[in-house]
């Protein structure tokens, strides 16, 4: 198992009573979660809202909840992934298989048997990602491709699961809540 990453600092600013522009949070983000099953993947929970539009008003810790894989359904939430490359060999596939049930806070994520990858899953979400830093590894059912660092891509509720190729990587994601599934190619429903 890989030692846990330096989480990046994270820097929330909002406005005081006086109407005045001030920092709320300054620190390393204190919200990093291991993916479990022996993966070397750690999400860190940057900010989550539950509806929108947002009450600006309200400065409480946006990241200070149960660690949810999935945004609240109305909701949407912002988090970096850190990992590393991964040894298959040591994924603990029932005990990874019971973390991603216990993240599954919102009911919004769904796992799918895969001899392709151990993690083939999907969100019933809108998700925003970015590659940071390293390369990943975007593996669907039947296909994969490569993304480097600045590529961006736009995932609308498919199955899909996420591998490194080399050293340690990066990827920021905002993930929104969606409605339905476009299951016309044999995919399960909700």
């Amino acid at each position: 198992m890989a030692n846990n990453p330096v989480p990046p600092r994270r820097v929330v600013v909002g406005n005081g009573e006086d109407g005045k522009s001030k920092v709320v949070f300054d620190s390393r983000n204190p919200h990093q979660h291991e993916r479990g099953g022996g993966s070397t993947i750690f999400f860190n929970e940057i900010w989550t809202f539950d509806n929108c539009p947002v009450d600006l008003s309200d400065h409480h810790d946006g990241g200070d909840r149960a660690m949810s894989h999935s945004p609240p359904p109305d909701g949407a939430h912002f988090r970096v992934i850190q990992s590393y490359k991964e040894n298959t060999d040591t994924i603990q596939q029932g005990a990874a298989d019971d973390h991603f049930a216990t993240m599954n806070v919102t009911g919004l994520s769904e796992k799918m048997e895969s001899d392709r990858h151990w993690n083939m899953h999907r969100t019933r979400t809108v998700d925003y990602g970015v590659v940071t830093e390293g390369e990943r590894i975007h593996v669907l059912p039947d296909d994969d491709f490569v993304m480097e660092t600045g590529d961006v891509i736009v995932q609308l509720g498919h199955f899909h699961s996420w591998d490194s190729t080399r050293g340690a990587n990066n990827m920021l994601f905002v993930m929104i809540g969606g409605d339905a599934y476009n299951d016309t190619n044999g995919g399960g429903d909700d």
